[in-house]
């Protein structure tokens, strides 16, 4: 008898973990590449339990959503001593930011952050944990921005938040222990067509010398979301091409504003003089066509760029520590990339 109950079970588990297997093989297995398993199960979950995010919502309903979504995978922060919040005047406003200052030393580099968000969400509490790391590992200065945000605030105010702060740390980066001959720009998502934006801003207007930039899957073509990522991912993964658009549209009202070149990089006829940049991209991302493009401009007009496709992930898995590890693996390819900058630029 027990004979038999031993063979009866075996034969279920057996079943159950068939079963299970083609279950895991059709989530994770799509006719672009493999998700990974994790990424394959929340991508089905979000597709078919949660509406989208403008469904009869207001501006304030879909910045708690974006908020969720965004920290709701990160991991507890790490432990951080030397953090401190300030407001940045600038000439028609203030900027607030935080600052993250390693514990040994007395004079770093500078990294100046933008957070992600769609240009209508998104904040310095968000990017906290990874600018702690980025500010242990890299062994320099993070100052983050809450740039202002549309639709209250479109199209330049957020992009003239973080030129103005690049200008005021570049000004007085002795006052916060800081030197202002190793500035890199570090943006993610929305974020980093700030940063990409804010690097051809600041070559053009012979501003504050960035040695390098580190752009996160950026968004560098707002006018139109035409490529083969957009086309393969913009339905069934975040951000989808219906939600982008609705927030392109509150971020610059104005057709035009979307093809010049400080809303739309890509779209730029002068890739030359820009800093050396680090493109991090997710496989399962509309975004990575785009910004894996802008890198291919870079390139042809000779700057020194790496670029790194991460497999098996989607959008915004940086922030995705409690169930991925590819997020410290990103976080650490851009410290190390960053010390190297930093040491070969140090003066």
């Amino acid at each position: 008898m027990k004979k038999k109950f031993f063979l009866f079970f075996s034969v279920v588990v057996l079943i159950i973990i068939i079963i299970g297997s083609f279950s895991f093989k059709n989530l994770t297995t799509t006719s672009y590449g493999k998700l990974d398993t994790i990424f394959g199960v929340m991508s089905k979950i979000e597709k078919y339990f949660n509406p989208s995010l403008l469904k009869e919502k207001s501006i304030y309903e879909i910045r708690i959503a974006l908020h969720k979504a965004t920290t709701k995978w990160s991991p507890k922060p790490i432990s951080f001593s030397n953090i401190k919040n300030m407001d940045i005047k600038t000439d028609t406003n203030q900027v607030p930011v935080r600052i993250y200052t390693p514990a040994n030393g007395d004079i770093f580099p500078l990294i100046i952050y933008s957070h992600g968000g769609s240009f209508v969400s998104g904040n310095i509490d968000e990017v906290d944990n990874i600018c702690r790391k980025l500010s242990k590992n890299s062994k320099a200065i993070v100052v983050s921005i809450n740039y202002r945000l549309a639709p209250e605030d479109p199209f330049p105010a957020g992009l003239n938040d973080v030129y103005n702060v690049l200008q005021w740390v570049y000004r007085n980066a002795k006052s916060i222990n800081g030197d202002s001959s190793r500035i890199c720009i570090i943006g993610d998502s929305a974020g980093g067509n700030l940063s990409a934006a804010v690097s051809q801003m600041s070559r053009d207007k012979d501003g504050p010398h960035i040695i390098s930039q580190v752009l996160i899957y950026p968004s560098t073509n707002i006018y139109e979301l035409n490529t083969k990522s957009w086309s393969y991912f913009g339905m069934d993964y975040n951000p989808t091409k219906e939600n982008t658009e609705k927030f392109i549209s509150l971020y610059t009202p104005r057709l035009e504003d979307r093809k010049s070149k400080y809303a739309s990089p890509l779209l730029s006829e002068n890739f030359k003089g820009l800093p050396d940049t680090l493109i991090i991209t997710a496989e399962f991302d509309p975004l990575r066509d785009e910004g894996e493009d802008y890198g291919n401009k870079l390139k042809e007009a000779g700057v020194d760029v790496i670029s790194t496709r991460y497999k098996g992930v989607t959008h915004g898995f940086m922030s995705m520590g409690r169930i991925t590890n590819k997020a410290d693996e990103a976080l650490n390819e851009i410290s190390t990339y960053l010390l190297t900058q930093f040491n070969r630029k140090k003066v």
